[in-house]
């Protein structure tokens, strides 16, 4: 019998995906040691999908210096690859825009927030040669449509009197028509990959500042306006939402650049990694997550999994803290769902140890009565 361990992302920071997938490997191996276990790469990572690529398929890291969402100097990282013969650069932008950039920064900040150190990185790839950049576009505390990628990249974002907005500043506040045609000259030879991921869909627990309602109103009026002017300059097709949070959805900059644009980094990573092979190649698969919930399906790595086992026929079990049913129809997806009714304890060297002990233990039990099964049908 072959196990597969697939574990998802855990929203308590104190629980490590990789130490749940430890626990259940061993309460397996104890209760079975004969069988079978391949364990799935996690993201636990600070470096997201670019690290679960490189776990599978290798490739190496290039360190570089940008400008944050709030023009802080940083040093960030991306990966470079080899996916179908081409040299490939993979970049998460979380570390450049995301949600833990923001704690602590005022309604001000917020408001002049740039996602221009996006633009950065695909420049650096760019410059270095790579023809074929994936971008894994996650949550973003940027509210400037993407336009300071753009900039980044050789835009230029006029002010309603002509002047040149400057850069380092949010350019839909003052933006009033942008020429394109250094971004088109230099992504000429580039194919763009964007991979929209909406794992980390809770909210932040960190007390933090958020735009007022006037505010962002102000800014999607904006970027309304101008992608429209954008669209008749260029021949583009792309309108973005009112009320959507269109102005956090980086996806239209990318769509002016004419890149290619997947709902799913996951479904994509598993499939040019061979991880979708490895899948289906076993007979059980064991996942794990907080709870099992609406909100939590959000985790496309869970979803993909338990959908891409539905499809083998293979059973399916998911191990979680709490077991919340409200979860629409997601309970199709598993065969089976069982909850370690943990609670919340002291401290994190307690919480490690006691986090191992209830997974193992469950993972233990999953496979005595698995292994029971299949002594008697065979």
């Amino acid at each position: 019998m072959k196990f597969l361990i697939a574990p998802g992302k855990y929203h308590d920071s104190s629980i490590s995906s990789k130490l749940v997938g430890q626990a259940i490997y061993s309460g397996i191996s104890r209760a079975l040691p004969n069988a079978q276990i391949v364990t799935m790469p996690v993201t636990d990572s600070k470096y997201g999908m670019p690290a679960l690529v490189a776990h599978t398929i290798g490739g190496r890291w290039v360190d570089l210096p940008f400008f944050d969402a709030f023009w802080q100097n940083k040093m960030g990282t991306y990966l470079l690859t080899n996916i179908d013969s081409q040299d490939t650069a993979i970049i998460d932008t979380e570390q450049i825009v995301g949600p833990e950039l923001a704690t602590s920064k005022t309604r001000n900040d917020l408001f002049h927030a740039t996602s221009y150190g996006i633009g950065e990185f695909i420049m650096d790839a760019v410059t270095s040669g790579i023809h074929e950049i994936v971008i894994c576009l996650g949550t973003s505390e940027t509210f400037d449509g993407g336009l300071g990628a753009l900039q980044s990249l050789g835009a230029k974002i006029y002010d309603e009197g002509g002047d040149l907005i400057p850069e380092g500043e949010n350019p839909l506040i003052n933006g009033y028509e942008a020429d394109l045609d250094d971004v088109y000259r230099i992504l000429r030879k580039v194919r763009i990959t964007v991979l929209l991921s909406y794992s980390s869909s809770y909210e932040s627990k960190e007390k933090r500042d958020y735009l007022s309602e006037t505010q962002k109103d102000f800014l999607e009026d904006n970027l309304l306006y101008i992608t429209e002017k954008i669209n008749k300059k260029y021949n583009l097709d792309i309108h973005p939402m009112p009320h959507s949070g269109a102005i956090k959805t980086l996806a239209g900059a990318f769509a002016m650049m004419r890149a290619h644009i997947s709902r799913s980094s996951f479904e994509w990573i598993a499939n040019v990694t061979g991880m979708d092979e490895t899948i289906r190649s076993a007979d059980v698969m064991i996942t794990a997550t907080d709870e099992v919930s609406a909100e939590s399906m959000h985790d496309e790595i869970l979803f993909h999994l338990s959908k891409i086992a539905g499809y083998s026929k293979m059973p399916t079990f998911v191990l979680c803290n709490n077991f919340i049913d409200d979860f629409e129809d997601y309970e199709q997806l598993f065969t089976g769902i069982f909850s370690t009714q943990m609670s919340n304890y002291s401290t994190k060297v307690q919480d490690e140890q006691l986090v191992f002990e209830h997974y193992e233990s469950i993972a233990n039990q999953l496979a005595r009565t698995l292994g029971a099964f299949h002594n008697v049908n065979h």
